[in-house]
């Protein structure tokens, strides 16, 4: 509370004190309403300044990682663990109206998970505070909505495929993968499919980034590919039974999920800046490529 709002009740207080040192019981009460009024203002005051912060700290952090000498998928790792911690800052009052107003920008909003609904909104969230900076750097925005499409793609294909082939194997995991292992064809190929389904196998944790997602989509339409593969031969059955396949393997969507991933994704972890246009542009196509997913499921 600053000095004029301190000033103001002092003031109201005196006047009705003024005006009446009888009525005690209604000055005490309007004396707790100002200083619960006081008490909201300064809860306010901290959240904003909390925020405030993270967000200056953000943007130093964001930054000085994306000049570190480092692989794009690494980086992308530890920009989304940075922007983790601002999303905790962030209330989910804060958030409502934007929850509200995205609602409306995705068919299937009821579908998605509870993860990317908060992930988009705090997009929009981000969009707005940014603005609010001189030469402001939109990567956080892209970012955060890269990571929604990722996180559906992981737990409604990925993830479920992973456990379910870890569930199907068994003990007999490694052996499934001999032929993908011992090929040195395939293993440029489905090598980082194994890796990430032989270290799940220990954590109990799929991981995989949204372009390796994307990389594992594309090379099933590789039939010669798909035939020396053991692993994609089963990951298309998978397909087959829990997806539309066709629809979902469509080279077209595949491109525009790879031209997300090259123009936007990417390009956030590098030195460079994202604009405003660049991050209106991601908010834009995003709707388009979440709900094609969604209706690709069964």
């Amino acid at each position: 509370m600053d000095e004029k709002q301190a000033l103001t009740q002092e003031m109201i207080l005196e006047a009705l004190m003024n005006k009446s040192n009888e009525n005690t019981d209604v000055l005490e009460i309007i004396w707790q309403l100002l200083l619960d009024i006081k008490g909201n203002t300064e809860n306010i005051s901290s959240k904003l300044d909390t925020v405030l912060n993270k967000l200056n700290s953000l943007e130093t952090d964001f930054s000085d990682l994306k000049n570190e000498t480092r692989e794009i998928e690494q980086k992308v790792l530890l920009l989304d663990s940075k922007l983790n911690k601002l999303e905790d800052a962030i209330s989910k009052e804060e958030l409502e109206d934007y929850c509200g107003m995205c609602q409306g920008l995705y068919n299937n909003w009821d579908e998605l998970d509870s993860l990317t609904k908060k992930l988009i909104p705090v997009a929009e969230y981000l969009f707005s505070k940014l603005q609010k900076y001189d030469k402001p750097d939109y990567s956080p925005v892209i970012l955060e909505l890269c990571r929604a499409l990722e996180n559906e793609f992981l737990l409604k294909i990925f993830r479920k495929y992973t456990f379910d082939l870890i569930s199907r194997k068994g003990n007999s995991l490694d052996s499934f993968f001999i032929k993908d292992r011992a090929t040195g064809y395939l293993v440029s190929k489905t090598g980082q499919f194994v890796k990430a389904i032989t270290k799940a196998s220990r954590t109990k944790k799929p991981e995989y980034t949204l372009g390796q997602m994307n990389t594992i989509m594309s090379l099933m339409n590789k039939e010669d590919i798909v035939y020396k593969s053991p692993l994609l031969q089963d990951f298309r059955l998978f397909l087959n039974n829990k997806t539309i396949v066709n629809d979902l393997l469509d080279i077209k969507y595949i491109k525009k999920i790879n031209y997300l991933v090259e123009n936007y994704r990417n390009p956030a972890a590098h030195p460079e800046a994202m604009s405003m246009q660049q991050a209106l542009k991601c908010k834009e196509i995003l709707p388009g490529n979440l709900d094609y997913l969604i209706n690709c499921l069964i």
